[in-house]
């Protein structure tokens, strides 16, 4: 299993706001402390917003900042808004063409361990992975 890297980047902006508490925060700080493209983080923050993660204030004074306490959101949640596909093997994905689907003894394991790994994930808040501001050089 591996996670795409907007998942990556949605999960440190997430910690990332933690360490701004009621503070706001902008695009541009992330991309400073990531050292990411502009582009790719203002897709991910989209994402994040969209979904309810962060909430963005307009303005010239605007900014980012969570969209509720961080131990009220989940790590598993943040992951399955942002993974676009959680098929491990072909036979989990749409377009099936293999020849053994119908007797394979793999697909239950790998859907156990997908389940699993999501699980934990699930048990873990953005509060429980949160940084200090010392951690970010930028803003210590």
């Amino acid at each position: 299993m591996r996670l795409n890297d907007s998942t990556d980047m949605a999960l440190r902006v997430m910690i990332y706001a933690t360490t701004r508490g009621d503070r706001l925060f902008t695009i541009d700080e992330l991309v400073t402390v990531y050292r990411l493209p502009r582009s790719t983080m203002m897709k991910v923050v989209n994402a994040l917003t969209r979904g309810d993660f962060l909430r963005a204030q307009r303005g010239r004074s605007g900014g980012l900042r969570l969209a509720r306490p961080a131990d009220e959101i989940i790590v598993g949640a943040v992951v399955r808004h942002l993974e676009t596909d959680f098929g491990l093997v072909e036979c989990m994905r749409t377009g099936n063409q293999c020849v053994i689907t119908c007797r394979c003894r793999l697909i239950a394991p790998l859907q156990r361990a997908l389940e699993a790994f999501l699980a934990v994930l699930d048990g873990y808040t953005i509060a429980d992975i949160a940084l200090t501001p010392d951690d970010f050089p930028e803003i210590g």
